[in-house]
């Protein structure tokens, strides 16, 4: 796979000279007087030539970020459908054009986007509703996550979040061991990329985990991701829509919400009793 590695903190072709930047002191000034908050800048996604979405990202991990996102959108099945990644940064963010596989022109086709994606909106432009909301194999039952140690997962949480630390206003995605401990971190100002760069690493890195954490509230999309990736359980630090929440168990995807003072909400059916007693057509009242 060949990439143009970018480094988003010494490249000045990352803050392009407007209005606000006039000249190339002025955009450097400028740059280190907001340097403690977070980057943001369009994303461009070609695919085999052809222009697929842009999608506005923080400018770091584009190959994880690639991987994770053509993977979550159906059209990869694995990183090595991705046969090179050119990163070449313009005026107002980086162009990404991505050479597939053969084999994945079909999914490609079938899966076009229009419209751009903005930040906080994973399922921006598609052209169906259901591509939006797509029908997913469940995942296999397992028994929800035993969570025993909280605050030590909360302090881990916070040591991984180097970006966050810096600017305070940014989503992160952690892979986590059966023990409850983390393995990967990335960080964005989108959670769907976040999550996006977190997977793509994750199948890079032929690594798998079966617990995802999200430190953001927990929407459909992401649902959607971790039940493509194969994960058991997504663990949120916010509290999921009902939408997630019926999707969750739809999928047999353990959900944990980790309120920031109460104790662990458990959202799944592995326990038969409780889902006999849940009224199907109202499957986000059922919790465990």
């Amino acid at each position: 796979m060949l990439t143009h590695p970018l480094d988003s903190a010494n490249d000045p072709r990352l803050c392009p000279e407007s209005q606000y930047c006039p000249s190339p002191n002025a955009a450097q000034h400028a740059s280190a007087r907001y340097s403690h908050l977070v980057e943001e800048v369009a994303a461009a996604i070609n695919l085999n030539g052809i222009s697929y979405a842009v999608m506005m990202i923080t400018p770091d991990h584009f190959e994880d970020f690639v991987i994770g996102f053509l993977f979550a959108e159906g059209i990869i099945s694995q990183d090595q459908d991705v046969h090179e990644i050119d990163i070449t940064p313009v005026q107002d963010g980086v162009m990404l054009d991505i050479t597939l596989a053969n084999r994945c022109l079909i999914a490609l086709k079938q899966r076009k986007r229009r419209l751009v994606g903005a930040t906080g909106c994973g399922i921006c432009g598609v052209e169906a509703l259901g591509h939006a909301l797509p029908d997913l194999p469940p995942l296999p039952a397992c028994a929800p996550l035993v969570l025993e140690h909280v605050d030590r997962l909360k302090q881990q949480i916070h040591t991984h979040q180097l970006k966050a630390q810096r600017s305070g206003a940014i989503h992160a995605a952690f892979a986590l061991d059966e023990a409850g401990n983390i393995l990967e971190c990335r960080e964005d100002i989108g959670r769907h990329n976040a999550l996006d760069k977190l997977i793509g690493a994750l199948l890079r890195q032929k690594r798998n985990a079966k617990a995802l954490l999200m430190t953001s509230r927990c929407s459909s999309e992401l649902i959607q991701k971790a039940v493509r990736y194969g994960a058991n359980h997504l663990i949120s630090l916010a509290s999921p829509s009902q939408l997630a929440v019926k999707l969750a168990l739809k999928y047999q995807l353990n959900l944990v919400h980790i309120p920031k003072f109460d104790p662990p909400i458990h959202y799944s059916i592995f326990d038969e009793s409780l889902a006999s007693q849940c009224n199907r057509g109202e499957f986000y009242a059922c919790s465990y």
